[in-house]
């Protein structure tokens, strides 16, 4: 049996490259921010009968229990405050 020679043929290797320095536009639409805005809405409602909860109740687990479930809306409200602001500022810096 004779050996077959190996042909050798010229082939160029490209390199895939990652584009770094760019970011990527985030797309903001009505939908987003009509979502943002109705959890914040939610949750402030909820935040505000929890302390009205609070006030107007006398029995002390109840008390500690409303004002704990009022902080913990609130919180969560001032975050949704806060994704609806940045949304409006993406919003904003894209035109």
């Amino acid at each position: 049996m004779v050996k077959k020679k190996k042909v050798k043929r010229n082939v160029k290797k490209f390199s895939k490259k990652r584009n770094v320095g760019k970011s990527k536009t985030v797309l903001v639409n009505k939908r987003k921010i009509n979502l943002a805005l109705r959890k914040l809405i939610f949750f402030a409602v909820l935040s505000l009968i929890s302390f009205v909860l609070y006030s107007f109740l006398t029995n002390e687990m109840f008390r500690n229990l409303f004002s704990l479930l009022a902080m913990i809306f609130g919180f969560i409200a001032v975050g949704f405050l806060i994704v609806l602001l940045v949304f409006i500022t993406l919003k904003i810096m894209k035109k």
